[in-house]
């Protein structure tokens, strides 16, 4: 299958691959470039300068997340195992000192952390962001059964630290079931004149500006992989849509 692909103007991309078994993916960086790869299920064996290492999940549902971080220049070959494989490649733009590490460097998931509660409880995991990347922050959120998501609506998209940091933002979705689908909603200034995006199982998605806020379908759980990426800011302060920041209190 063709791997689907989506970019931030400021030059951070994310592509899905759904891997057959036995097929190999080569991710390559450039020089000015940083790059994670995540598995989101099946097993793949990564070829490193000190061996084999193998990532298995068995879906982001259910399991923690399992991947590599890649320093620029580097080239890491990835073998799929008997079943396939769904992975998401993440790029983008060094902005910031490098890791110290230089090399490749596997990716275990913390602790999740509930934010929220009631219909806008989900479960975030913290997977990458600096001294541990240049700038690339990178992380998974799991929203139960028909709940919000990224609520109240938000955004990132002035510099203005502490109050807010400019970032642009890439995802990747699954919902399960596959049939299911969810809904990202993205406005400048009122809800009223929102745009939405059907979510569907496997779709792809980009917020370079603006408030946002995901909802899953009644009945049907949603996952995603999120990367933000900003040409100076290099972590995550967020302002919320005043009309419904009550909902923080």
């Amino acid at each position: 299958m063709t791997p689907a692909t989506v970019r931030t103007p400021n030059g951070l991309d994310l592509t899905h691959h759904r891997l057959t078994p036995g097929a190999r993916l080569e991710l390559d960086t450039r020089p000015e470039q940083e790059s994670a790869l995540i598995l989101l299920r099946g097993r793949l064996t990564a070829a490193l300068a000190d061996g084999d290492h193998v990532a298995e999940r068995a879906d982001p549902f259910t399991a923690p997340a399992a991947g590599w971080y890649v320093p620029p220049g580097t080239t890491v070959t990835a073998t799929v195992g008997p079943d396939g494989a769904d992975a998401v490649e993440v790029h983008a733009p060094v902005t910031g000192p490098l890791p110290e590490a230089g090399e490749v460097t596997e990716i275990t998931a913390p602790e999740q952390e509930v934010r929220g509660h009631g219909s806008f409880e989900r479960h975030v995991t913290t997977l990458l962001t600096p001294p541990r990347t240049s700038g690339l922050l990178l992380g998974e959120t799991l929203a139960l059964d028909g709940r919000w998501s990224t609520y109240p609506p938000h955004r990132h998209q002035h510099s203005n630290p502490p109050h807010e940091t400019a970032l642009q933002e890439a995802f990747a979705f699954r919902v399960r079931p596959d049939t299911g689908f969810g809904v990202l909603l993205t406005y400048d200034d009122s809800v009223r004149d929102a745009h939405p995006t059907v979510i569907t199982d496997t779709s792809l998605a980009t917020v370079p500006c603006g408030y946002h806020t995901i909802a899953a379908a009644g009945g049907h759980d949603l996952y995603y992989l999120w990367a933000a990426h900003g040409t100076t800011d290099t972590h995550l302060a967020l302002h919320t849509d005043p009309a419904h920041a009550w909902l923080l209190a």
